[in-house]
């Protein structure tokens, strides 16, 4: 990750001099401002010019900082990706297996839904003709540990003896899958937005309980509470 650095450390602080903390303001600043071009132009509409000039700094402490166009907009991925990292689903004291599954379903769609995660797939699919090799690796990142996050749930719900074994990670694919369905890609070329309702949302995880895990697992969903690992 680039860093904005003094061109004297050691006088950093002193008058005239930018001290750590601005160096910081100026570097966030432009990351803000190449954020927004790049979202809203794409990379090819977009130059080091446009992007000096919106964050108040010269075009040559942007090659000095973070190198040349591509540079900076890898590093807009890679920023806006970790930025995006929000609390991983929690089992909580007294959740049923409807509950922890309804917390896991929410940070499934809380995840995919917040503008900061439509803002960055459209422009991650918007550019990957221009950088496959990287837009593929850095999805596989992103989605990765993203379902890594919800089959935790999974493996404690295992644990607690709420759902039989099995292969979890394929249990987490079927479980979004259904949870979502179309709505991501709908979303993401603003052809519908917007998660399902919470209606149907609880149709489809109970639909889920029912079809992965039998009638007897959904029998107790809703009223016996999952025994936490001590």
């Amino acid at each position: 990750m680039a860093t904005m650095k003094s061109d004297n450390p050691a006088r950093s602080g002193q008058p005239g001099r930018p001290t750590a903390a601005e160096l910081e303001r100026r570097k966030a600043k432009v990351m803000a401002v190449a954020t927004e071009l790049f979202v809203t132009h794409g990379y090819a509409g977009t130059s080091l010019i446009d992007i000096a000039r919106g964050a108040g700094v010269a075009t040559r402490t942007l090659y000095q900082h973070f190198g040349d166009k591509e540079a900076l907009f890898r590093e807009v991925i890679y920023a806006r990706d970790a930025a995006g990292a929000i609390a991983k689903p929690q089992i909580e004291e007294g959740d049923t297996l409807f509950d922890a599954l309804m917390r896991a379903a929410q940070y499934s769609l809380d995840v995919t839904f917040r503008p900061h995660s439509i803002g960055l797939m459209r422009l991650m699919i918007a550019e990957s003709h221009r950088f496959p090799d990287f837009m593929k690796q850095t999805a596989m990142s992103i989605f990765g540990r993203f379902e890594r996050n919800i089959e935790k749930i999974f493996v404690t719900l295992e644990q607690a003896g709420a759902i039989p074994p099995g292969n979890h990670a394929r249990s987490v694919t079927m479980f979004n899958d259904l949870i979502q369905g179309s709505r991501p890609l709908m979303t993401y070329t603003d052809w519908r937005s917007g998660p399902p309702s919470e209606e149907e949302l609880r149709e489809r995880i109970e639909f889920f309980i029912r079809g992965h895990y039998g009638e007897d697992v959904l029998a107790r969903a809703h009223s016996q509470p999952v025994s936490l690992p001590r």
